[in-house]
């Protein structure tokens, strides 16, 4: 009797998981290799030491139209770890205390969008340019314009800039409009806003992120029949005849690759090619930081007003959104900054120091900020940045870097779509048809 054919899957991210677990179903003998102590990537929590708290790297949140995560989500028993809301809600402040809802309705999104465009607190000039641009998003862009070309093109500079366009391009891209695709932009917008209410609208996670992917996935991979190595970093490949036929494991191993193996590299840009120079300019992708700031109000102390779960800081700096945790304690809240540099060398007492005062600016009357407790963290390589004209990301339904046997996977391969969860779950599935084709 034949063996099965064996799957080293490097990585154990969104990815990783989805690959491992579609590669055994596919009957491959899977081995997950993953250089930390635990599953989940970039989307991961960890105690603070300071505080007890289990925070996350930083605030994750999903669409309904994510079809490919909430596929993984479901296989992981982790789908009811979210308020799964029926319809868009985006609260917005400025710092000049104005506040306001893009609230849809439950009408199919091309129905609800026009009147609740018309609700938020624009000129009527400005609320009839949001909606020719609602329109535009429809058209055809060239892949060498970013968000701020498409902006001035279609007339969205001002205020439909400020209200709408940035925070969703803050959201969804991790970066600022100017250095954002708007062909990439506008892909996400279109699968998230062309169907029904709920495929708009956000998911919050009610636990962290360690709970709801990296616990659970290793108990299902385990219980699938899937060998998982946490601990376990790949240091070097060899190739020999364009193909992978060894892998170098730091205080472990090497393992050896069979004629019928094949190997999967779901891990970041920047760690693929450090073990595959000759992917080249496909894994020159430049990254993008998330800094948050998680906040509790002191006892007895004024808490911040619950404009929403999600509140866009309308031209904030540093900081972007405001977030609560479903169910949680009204006294806590994030800040999350996306695509700032501002940050970097600085310390986190600087940072917490620049939280407090922008919060007290958007909040304008609100008294519990000095006092509160405010912990930061700052996760350097959160995206990669989604480029104007970047057309080198590897499509992973074939074979990578020249190699017969290594495909590749990840939020920053040709999905069509930026850095998101779902990105990386639809990378995984692509590279699973392609290697079981």
């Amino acid at each position: 009797m034949t063996a099965p054919r064996r799957a080293f899957v490097l990585g154990g991210g969104i990815a990783g998981i989805v690959a491992a677990f579609g590669l055994r179903d596919r009957g491959f003998s899977v081995t997950l290799l993953e250089s930390r102590r635990w599953l989940g990537g970039r989307a991961f929590s960890s105690p603070d030491p300071a505080t007890g708290w289990v925070l996350d790297n930083g605030p994750h949140v999903m669409l309904g139209c994510y079809r490919s995560m909430r596929a993984l989500l479901r296989r992981l028993g982790s789908e009811h770890a979210f308020e799964q809301d029926t319809k868009l809600r985006l609260a917005a402040r400025d710092a000049r205390g104005r506040h306001a809802q893009l609230r849809l309705s439950r009408l199919p999104v091309p129905l609800a969008m026009p009147p609740a465009l018309l609700r938020l607190p624009l000129s009527w000039a400005g609320r009839l340019r949001a909606l020719r641009g609602m329109v535009a998003t429809l058209g055809r862009t060239p892949p060498e314009w970013s968000l701020a070309d498409w902006f001035r093109r279609r007339g969205q500079h001002g205020e439909p800039d400020a209200w709408l366009w940035r925070p969703l391009c803050r959201a969804i891209m991790n970066v600022e409009p100017e250095l954002a695709s708007a062909r990439d932009f506008l892909a996400t917008l279109r699968i998230a806003f062309s169907g029904s209410a709920a495929d708009a609208a956000f998911w919050l996670p009610k636990r962290p992120w360690g709970e709801i992917v990296g616990e659970p996935a290793l108990r299902t991979l385990l219980a699938d029949g899937v060998d998982v190595r946490c601990g376990a970093r790949v240091v070097r490949c060899q190739v020999t005849d364009a193909r992978v036929t060894l892998l170098e494991v730091a205080d472990g191993e090497p393992i050896a690759v069979g004629e019928r193996d094949v190997v999967v590299a779901a891990l970041p840009w920047f760690a693929a090619r450090d073990l595959w120079p000759a992917l080249g300019a496909a894994a020159q992708l430049q990254a993008s930081p998330i800094v948050s700031a998680y906040f509790e109000t002191a006892r007895g102390a004024p808490h911040l007003p619950v404009d929403g779960p999600v509140v866009s800081l309308v031209d904030g700096d540093p900081f972007h959104f405001v977030l609560r945790t479903p169910g949680a304690d009204v006294r806590r809240f994030a800040l999350l900054s996306g695509g700032n540099r501002v940050f970097d060398g600085m310390t986190v007492d600087a940072i917490a120091d620049l939280a407090r005062s922008q919060v007290e600016r958007h909040y304008p009357g609100w008294a519990g900020g000095r006092a509160a407790t405010v912990r930061i963290r700052k996760e350097q390589l959160a995206t990669f940045v989604a480029a104007p004209g970047v057309a080198v990301r590897l499509a992973p339904d074939r074979p990578a870097a020249g190699l017969t046997n290594l495909w590749c996977c990840g939020d920053w391969t040709a999905t069509g779509l930026p850095a998101t969860l779902e990105g990386a779950a639809r990378s995984a599935e692509l590279v699973v048809r392609g290697v079981g084709g």
